[in-house]
């Protein structure tokens, strides 16, 4: 009873001007939310003349804007209301950290609208050439604007900003240490960057990696495979370690070798040679002057016949059609040719002499077997027939009866 009772005191107590000043702040907190969206929109357009309603409510600008005019809105708004002193003062400290954080992502966010414009631009070369360059330097300028303000905010409030670095001392050479990989990794961007040693869209080969560079940023380069798979791969890795470009070449080179068995005829292998150069010299992706079909060498199982060529075409997944083309027209050749080509084997070769003599002996061997088998049958039947003689000498002549 005592709690609403004081209550009521409390709104007996409210002077009018003092609920004119909390209408009056009210109001200007919900002008300055309605009117923020307008005015932010209207900044932005008077710089950015070119860009359209959706990408400029999309910016970050527009965001950061709007927020601190709504912020301003409060602020003035808190004016208008008597307050204490201490209140007034701790809301002017924090109006001021507002405007610098402000202001700094605003840099920030123009800095990022600058790098998007570039990367929606990558036709024009010489602006793919600068994307690198303003990728870095709108990150390392974040990092600082960002530590600044952070500074600002605690020399704001009050805190000893000597203090607090020899504080943290030796909690920043640990982190020193735990960065050394990340300041690594930038350096070697930075180096990527000065050296050009390949640029987006070209075809490269690191170590066992091989594909075409979709990306470079501070940290790392994404490359993408045959397989389309994208693989990053960090900075240090590149600079240490050796880079084939392919990007930067004006033809590829086609190599073929032909075995052909031994006893293919001359006049066969010659047709077959002079039937490849004719084909090739009307492709129009092949330098004609570069084609050079010959027997190589003669090898103890083929006849081993070399072909080179160039082409014009840099592409590397273009020029494995290319390839592809190439060998199923040499194969359409040899199947009109009759000709097949040499498989990999060994020769065994057996003296005659030797093979000879164990004919003979295997014959001889044989031979004395069926001597001695006979012999031993033979016997044998001999035997029978003396047997046979005796048993009919003892058997009496039976008596005739008349």
């Amino acid at each position: 009873m005592n709690k609403i009772e004081e209550f009521l005191d409390f709104f007996k107590n409210i002077e009018i001007s003092q609920v004119i000043n909390l209408a009056i702040a009210l109001f200007t907190i919900i002008v300055f939310i309605l009117l923020s969206p307008l005015i932010s929109y209207g900044i932005i357009k008077l710089f950015f003349r070119k860009q359209n309603k959706v990408n400029i409510k999309n910016s970050n600008i527009y965001k950061t804007i709007k927020t601190f005019l709504s912020l301003t809105g409060v602020y003035i708004a808190s004016k208008i209301i008597d307050l204490q002193q201490f209140q007034n003062e701790f809301l002017d400290k924090c109006f001021i950290v507002i405007i610098i954080w402000s202001v700094a992502r605003i840099i920030v966010a123009i800095f990022e609208a600058r790098e998007l414009l570039i990367d929606k631009s990558n036709k024009k070369e010489e602006i793919k050439k600068n994307a690198f360059f303003t990728t870095v330097f709108t990150n390392i300028l974040k990092i600082i604007l960002y530590v600044i303000a952070v500074y600002l905010t605690l020399k704001e409030f009050g805190y000893d900003i000597a203090g607090l670095a020899t504080g943290l001392g030796i909690t920043g050479a640990v982190v020193a240490l735990a960065a050394q990989d990340f300041i690594k990794q930038i350096i070697s961007g930075l180096s990527i960057f000065t050296d050009k040693p390949f640029k987006v869209g070209d075809w490269i080969d690191i170590e066992e990696i091989s594909g075409t560079v979709e990306d470079i940023t501070i940290k790392s380069t994404k490359v993408k495979t045959i397989e389309d798979t994208v693989i990053t791969v960090p900075n240090d890795l590149i600079t240490s370690t050796k880079v084939t470009n392919w990007g930067e070449i004006n033809k590829r080179v086609f190599r073929a070798n032909l075995k052909f068995p031994l006893e293919t005829e001359e006049s066969t292998i010659e047709k077959i040679i002079n039937r490849i150069k004719f084909i090739l010299k009307y492709n129009e992706d092949i330098i004609s002057k570069s084609i050079n079909i010959q027997v190589l060498k003669i090898e103890e199982d083929a006849i081993n016949i070399d072909i080179y060529l160039e082409t014009t075409i840099t592409d590397y997944r273009m020029f494995r059609d290319f390839c592809n083309k190439i060998n199923l027209t040499i194969l359409n050749i040899l199947e009109t040719q009759g000709v097949k080509l040499a498989y990999p084997g060994r020769n065994i070769y057996i003296k005659e002499s030797n093979m000879i003599s164990e004919k003979a002996n295997t014959q001889k061997e044989k031979n004395k077997r069926n001597i001695l088998t006979n012999k031993d049958n033979n016997e044998k039947q001999l035997s029978k027939e003396e047997k046979s003689d005796q048993e009919v000498k003892k058997i009496k002549p039976a008596k005739i009866i008349k």
